[in-house]
C-alpha cells in the first residue's frame, strides 16, 4: 500500500534520524513493512480524517506526527537491532538506550503536533476544569 501522508523521498531516513539509528540496524525495508509505517498512518488519520485537505505549516506538523508515531512504533523492536556493546582493541563500552523512555517521548511529541493541528482544523471551545470542594467548617 502506497503512503497516504509521507510522500516525498527519503521519508526513511527522517524516521531513522528521529532515532538517532543508522541504516545499517534499521534498513528503509523494515520501515517500509505495513506494521510500522501504514499502522502509523493509520493510526494519525484516526485522529484526523481529513487529512488530505491539510496544506502549509499545518502539513509540516502531520507529517512530523506520522514520524514520530512511526518511530514509537519501531522502539520496542530496536533493543534486538542495535548490539549492547561496542568493542575494539583499546576498548569496549556497554550502549544502553531506555527505548521505553524514547518511546513515551515520541508519543508526547506526536500528541504536541496533532494537537496544533486540532487547534486550527476543529477549533472546540475549552471546556473549563472544575473541582468539587468541601465546605470549610470551623466549629
Amino acid at each position: 500500500m502506497a503512503n497516504r501522508i509521507l510522500t516525498a523521498d527519503k521519508w526513511q531516513q527522517r524516521i531513522r534520524d528521529k532515532l538517532g539509528i543508522d541504516a545499517a540496524y534499521l534498513p528503509d525495508s523494515t520501515i517500509e513493512q505495513p506494521d510500522y509505517i501504514t499502522l502509523a498512518e493509520a493510526n494519525i488519520i484516526e485522529q484526523i480524517p481529513d487529512y488530505a485537505s491539510i496544506t502549509g505549516d499545518l502539513r509540516v506538523f502531520l507529517e512530523a506526527a506520522v514520524v514520530c508515531e512511526c518511530a514509537a512504533l519501531l522502539c520496542p523492536s530496536m533493543p534486538v537491532r542495535l548490539p549492547a556493546k561496542e568493542q575494539g582493541p583499546h576498548e569496549s563500552h556497554t550502549l544502553y538506550v531506555d527505548w521505553a523512555k524514547v518511546r513515551a517521548d515520541l508519543e508526547v511529541e506526536r500528541d504536541k503536533h496533532t494537537s496544533k493541528i486540532f487547534d486550527v482544523v476543529s477549533p472546540i471551545p475549552r471546556i473549563q476544569h472544575f473541582s468539587v470542594t468541601r465546605p470549610v467548617r470551623g466549629w
